[in-house]
């Protein structure tokens, strides 16, 4: 009778491909004893920043006899976890492939398992594996494992030693396992009872970190829960623990409201923080925001935990598996990131809906993992909606009260000049006080026509995406029909193509191709993170700018030169700000050469930065025909233009952006080219 056989290098691949960070396989062997109903399990590294050193897992579990050792552990590829019991302690096994612990085996070049069943008192079975024996041999099953029976006085348990290692434990190595052991079954579930130490000066730093639990500091709680059914529900709680508001079941599903999800029953709780002092001072928190920064920069993002255990790599630090980060670009005022919350979602699972990968890291994509992920995508946007409308009932609120509020401030003021200001020193402060209101209705003014300035720009470029966004389907159909001329004319004409068609299809081309171009523009300057406060690399945005415009420049002959200083001169502000200011000054450029007696050969561009001073020194200057038939101090109003058909408002965005960024602009009419020159300057970020 024939049988497979298997090569001993197949062993050295498995663990390699399945498994292949140490501190991964470290964790399997960790979840094996979780699944042994272990209550406390140690890991312990000997030496191990070095070549040759040990690692030692011990757990206090229900151990194991002869013919679990027999028919379990050393068997690859099954294990009795794949019946389902629930163990002694309501435990539903985390694994079911028994590969999981072949790769940690296989880190050191022996390996001695330590076992006591709970069944047998005073019984301890050992077994060692050397892999080197596995190279002399030709097939697996030609190597031999003895087990060994002896008395002891331990308790039940296991204990594997993993020695003379192949590889050293850097300090981040190390690390990141101590943030993975403390993270693995929920430390902030005091229910989880299930206690796990690293031995290395690294863990209790990091222990403490992650054990600091500053839920109390969160603006809001989030709770939500699928039962059975597959019905949901949810409850956002504000800071005193006060359900603000609560969903059922029709207000959350984002696919259909009376459907349920089809997935196991789940629990998501999800704490958003607001890091900042006005937030900490209102609740008369005892901690700082960089204590909470801190302690989230270890433990924040959402996790999700299956039969008990943590799976990776939802929640790891790089990892946005809910879209967090992505949704707070497009709506940053209402929406946290991974950096400002905490959370978990918690799946028993006992009908095996979740499938795991073979490699042990996330789940297959399967329907019951997208209906989760779409339970906790859904409860995140009811949660964004809710708490904008909160916003805008607390603008719109303000915004009622503030007349309101100046009205009695008024009153105020004159009932102290009455009760405090001598009868002859009154006349003089009144006369002050109206001059001021005088000043300050006039500043009200002036911002009110700005609001309703940017208010109608804001208008354009929406009403402009949108356009720019629809245009894209009549210009892929240009170029459909194109391709079809320019097919059916090659099959119909032949040789006699190139003469009649080729130039009037190529032009077709070419116009769908200027007109996605120019589709891209507004959708491009729009994206909402851009208007994020940041420190801006003013040569990374004038590079990406000059890119989208090129293909306008070499349209229009106009080359365009960047000087750029060494280095990477940054500003604190916005993407937006800046791209306002540059777009703004290169379209003024490009349409001084459009000018009745503008130049139309050599047309020259310079964008040049320079330091000095605490400033970055931006500089943009052309060879046009510069500032004519108006005013140079009236180049910034709004609505001013000498070019027919413009707007006006260009240079009075510049101002104001340069302004906003606390920075100073000047326009030259004829500077060094002999064009218009504007020199901006902006305070360097430190």
């Amino acid at each position: 009778m024939m049988h497979f056989k298997f090569s001993p290098k197949i062993l050295q691949r498995l663990g390699e491909e399945l498994v292949p960070n140490p501190d991964q396989g470290i964790i399997e062997l960790v979840k094996n004893s979780y699944d042994a109903d272990a209550t406390e399990c140690t890991v312990e590294l000997i030496n191990t920043s070095a070549i040759g050193g040990s690692i030692i897992i011990s757990d206090n579990g229900f151990g194991m006899d002869k013919n679990a050792i027999s028919e379990g552990w050393l068997v690859l590829g099954r294990s009795k976890k794949a019946i389902r019991e629930v163990t002694k302690l309501g435990r539903l096994p985390v694994g079911n492939k028994g590969l999981g612990r072949l790769a940690a085996l296989q880190q050191g070049s022996q390996v001695i398992l330590k076992t006591r069943p709970e069944d047998e008192p005073r019984v301890e079975y050992s077994l060692t594996i050397n892999w080197n024996d596995f190279k002399e041999a030709d097939v697996v099953e030609d190597v031999p494992f003895d087990v060994q029976k002896s008395s002891t006085d331990k308790r039940h348990g296991t204990e594997i030693i993993v020695s003379n290692l192949k590889k050293i434990f850097t300090k981040r190595d190390i690390q990141r396992l101590a943030r993975e052991l403390l993270l693995l079954a929920d430390p902030f579930n005091n229910q989880a009872g299930f206690r796990l130490q690293l031995i290395a000066s690294e863990f209790s730093e990091i222990e403490k970190q992650v054990n600091n639990a500053y839920f109390d500091d969160a603006e809001y709680h989030l709770k939500a829960y699928i039962n059975e059914s597959g019905i949901a529900e949810a409850s956002l709680l504000d800071w005193q623990g006060k359900v603000r508001v609560h969903a059922e079941h029709s207000k959350l599903s984002q696919v259909n409201s009376q459907e349920p999800y089809k997935t196991p029953p789940t629990e998501f709780e999800l704490w958003v923080f607001l890091l900042n002092p006005q937030s900490f001072s209102a609740k008369n928190s005892s901690v700082s925001t960089t204590q909470v920064r801190e302690w989230l920069a270890q433990a924040g993002n959402v996790r999700l935990y299956h039969r008990g255990l943590r799976v990776k790599p939802y929640g790891d630090q790089d990892d946005d598996w809910l879209k967090l980060n992505y949704a707070r670009s497009r709506n940053p005022e209402v929406r946290p990131s991974t950096k400002t919350v905490i959370g978990r979602v918690i799946v028993q699972d006992s009908e095996d809906m979740l499938l795991q990968k073979t490699d042990r890291l996330g789940f297959i994509e399967n329907e019951a993992f997208l209906e989760l992920k779409r339970f906790a995508i859904d409860v995140l946007e009811w949660m964004a909606k809710e708490r904008l409308k909160v916003t805008e009932t607390q603008r719109e609120r303000v915004k009622k009260q503030v007349p309101h509020d100046i009205t009695e401030a008024k009153a105020r003021i004159e009932e102290v000049i009455e009760a405090e200001v001598p009868q002859e020193s009154r006349p003089k402060v009144l006369g002050a006080v109206q001059q001021y209101e005088i000043v300050t209705e006039r500043e009200t003014k002036v911002l009110r026509e700005d609001l309703l300035l940017y208010r109608s720009l804001a208008t354009a470029g929406t009403t402009a995406a949108v356009f720019a966004h629809e245009s894209g389907k009549p210009v892929t159909l240009i170029e459909k029909i194109a391709r079809r001329i320019e097919n059916k004319g090659r099959e119909s004409l032949k040789e006699k193509y190139q003469e009649f068609l080729e130039d009037p299809v190529s032009k077709l081309y070419k116009v769908s191709q200027s007109l996605l171009r120019f589709s891209n523009f507004p959708l491009h300057f729009l994206k909402r993170e851009k208007r994020r406060s940041s420190v801006v690399d003013i040569h990374s945005v004038i590079d990406d700018i000059i890119e989208i415009f090129q293909p306008f420049f070499d349209d229009g002959n106009i080359q365009v030169q960047k000087i750029k200083i060494d280095g990477k001169p940054c500003i604190y502000g916005s993407i937006a700000l800046l791209e306002s200011i540059i777009i703004n000054l290169l379209t003024n450029s490009i349409n001084a050469f459009n000018v009745d007696g503008g130049c139309n050969e050599g047309r020259k561009i310079i964008i040049s930065t320079e330091t000095g001073g605490g400033y970055v020194k931006l500089k943009v200057l052309d060879n046009g025909l510069g500032i004519r038939d108006i005013k140079i101090d009236e180049i910034w109003l709004p609505g001013r233009t000498t070019r027919p058909g413009g707007t006006g408002l260009g240079l009075t965005i510049v101002k104001d952006s340069v302004s906003d960024l606390g920075g100073m602009v000047k326009a030259i009419p004829k500077g060094e080219l002999g064009g218009a020159e504007f020199i901006i300057e902006l305070p360097i970020s430190i």
